[in-house]
């Protein structure tokens, strides 16, 4: 599930931006890391770190018995999931916080 932890901080993240500003965070006129002193933006890069991280975790966990599959299956979905909606950047999101 921590792929899209990250992700749905990042639109987490994006919307209170938004908010503050009054319009819309839109790439390269809003920085996102001169939101907050940067706070933000730097739990976002550890969390996303964190995501692909904690796949060695996710599969050791499901070595216990009988959870080998469920565990490596809910990181692929997970994962998958998570890069599917970084790559559709619904709202340019994605391409801002890369900003």
């Amino acid at each position: 599930m921590m792929p899209l932890i990250s992700y749905m901080y990042a639109v987490v993240f994006w919307l209170l931006a938004s908010w503050s500003l009054g319009e819309w965070a839109i790439p390269g006129i809003h920085d996102p890391g001169g939101f907050l002193f940067g706070i933000p933006l730097f739990l976002h890069i550890v969390l996303m770190l964190l995501a692909l991280a904690v796949a060695p975790f996710a599969f050791a966990l499901g070595w216990l018995p009988g959870r080998r599959v469920q565990h490596a299956l809910a990181y692929i979905a997970s994962l998958i999931l998570s890069v599917l909606l970084f790559r559709l950047d619904i709202y340019q999101v994605t391409t801002w916080i890369a900003d």
